[in-house]
């Protein structure tokens, strides 16, 4: 079958995918959010689905910390914002009848700290700092560098940046071939600049600006799901975005396996088989048809040698880099900082600290510190009590009284979770010639989860249902193939 475009899926899940038939047994490797909603719409359509997940819980990286903290805080370790233009996670949020709220990143007040003290990003404070701005980025304040070196820069590529359909034309192809650092630089950012702006696209994806493909970072920069483009709309989940995939989950009832982490699949033309482990013991299932969602970063536990994958898929797991991150929350008996809603980017090795807890009630208050790439591996090393003190030590040198007001903290090394290994895509130099093969079907295998949707950038909920209703298309063309 030729592959169908994103409009084509739009359309298709608008019109509630009227000619979708189940494929006989369907096995859904994975509950994240993808994988729940893949089984969700084979299961409202009667079909015969079976969702193995290694973990004890849904949802993936839509992961809600609750424990160790007081007075029902609770912090997000994985997804937590949602834009107006999540078109599906959107569709199934009212599906399920889940709550909405404001988000925390809407009327935060961000502000950096760097050579030890606190500078906001307008042009005045920024001329009061002493940074070693180039000559022609005196009198500009982060605002306009963004419009000067991102805004500017995907307009020369309109319409084709903005397409509704992705596609790297040959205008855009080559900024596959380059890296955001040096496409800032050859549009005129100073090294300092470049630093500033940064926390504005990349805090939460943790890139790394001279290896992440340039094209991947102006197609999110043009849309609608920038941090640069937020507006009051933005929402999260009402009560942790965890809430979310326990929606799915709860209409799925027995048709999830916790604690069953899938070894072994294979197929050949009579059909698949999928082995997982229970307890001490190793079970197989046979179905029609598999649904694999599990990260690239992990899938190296699966044995694959009789699957018959495409050498394109094989080379795709092979070679996809997923982010870095480690995230850090201390407890604090009450809020010892002058800003509601404080955001800081700083030259820390923490490099982002935030409110994490801004709209629930007080008075304690959980500060999230934020750390990717290079030094997050670093951080991975640490055992979980000597994170803790180290981003302790650290967020006292720029909030002093932080070591008074620590009550407790935990941490979270996406790295070393089990079964995931990895934030989210990372996507690197060259990342769309990749892109094709790793949402490809493979005879009776079919691919879902945010890394095999049609966008070049990973972590996002409403890519990861994109790629769920693809899959469901997928699966209904292959019944009456």
């Amino acid at each position: 079958m030729a592959e169908v475009t994103q409009t084509d899926v739009r359309r298709e899940f608008d019109r509630g995918m009227p000619g979708v038939r189940v494929p006989g047994r369907v096995v859904v490797i994975g509950a994240g959010l993808s994988g729940l909603a893949v089984a969700y719409e084979l299961a409202e359509r009667g079909g015969d689905v079976t969702v193995l997940e290694a973990s004890d819980r849904p949802g993936g990286r839509a992961y809600t910390l609750r424990a160790p903290f007081a007075d029902g805080l609770y912090a997000e370790a994985g997804a937590m914002t949602l834009t107006p233009h999540c078109h599906y996670a959107m569709h199934y949020l009212r599906e399920l009848g889940v709550e909405l709220d404001t988000a925390d990143l809407v009327g935060s007040r961000f502000s950096y700290f760097a050579g030890g003290r606190f500078f906001g990003p307008d042009a005045d404070s920024l001329d009061r700092s002493g940074l070693p701005l180039a000559p022609h980025e005196k009198g500009l304040g982060v605002t306009d560098m963004i419009d000067r070196y991102v805004r500017r820069t995907y307009a020369t590529l309109e319409p084709d940046i903005t397409a509704a359909d992705w596609t790297p034309t040959p205008l855009l192809a080559p900024y596959d071939r380059r890296s955001v650092y040096e496409v800032l630089s050859e549009r005129g950012a100073s090294p300092t600049a470049i630093d500033l702006v940064e926390p504005h696209f990349l805090e939460m994806r943790g890139g790394d600006l001279k290896t992440a493909s340039a094209l991947s970072w102006l197609r999110h920069e043009a849309s609608p799901h920038s941090l640069a483009n937020a507006d009051p709309r933005w929402s999260k989940v009402k009560g942790g975005t965890d809430r979310f995939p326990r929606a799915f989950a709860e209409r799925l009832k027995d048709r999830i396996r916790y604690r069953a982490p899938v070894v072994r699949v294979t197929q050949d033309d009579a059909g698949a088989r999928v082995t997982f482990l229970h307890g001490t013991r190793m079970h197989t299932l046979d179905a029609d048809r598999v649904v694999v969602t599990v990260p690239f970063s992990a899938i190296r536990h699966i044995d694959l040698t009789d699957a018959a994958l495409s050498g394109a898929k094989q080379d795709a797991m092979r070679r996809v880099k997923y982010s870095s991150i480690v995230r850090v929350y201390l407890q604090m008996r009450r809020q010892f900082w002058p800003q509601d809603n404080a955001s800081f980017s700083t030259d820390l090795p923490v490099r982002w600290v935030r409110d994490a807890t801004p709209r629930l009630p007080g008075p304690r208050k959980i500060l999230e510190c934020l750390i990717t790439g290079w030094r997050a591996r670093a951080l991975a090393v640490l055992s979980p009590e000597e994170r803790i003190r180290f981003a302790l030590d650290q967020v006292e040198v720029m909030l002093p009284g932080a070591r008074e007001h620590f009550e407790t903290g935990t941490s979270v090394v996406w790295d070393q979770q089990r079964y995931i290994e990895g934030a989210y895509i990372l996507p690197e130099v060259g990342h769309s010639s990749l892109m094709p093969a790793m949402r490809r079907p493979e005879g009776r295998l079919h691919f879902a989860g945010d890394h095999t949707s049609f966008e070049p950038n990973g972590g996002s909920m409403t890519l990861a249902l994109e790629s769920a209703a693809r899959t469901v298309l997928e699966l209904g063309s292959a019944t009456t193939a």
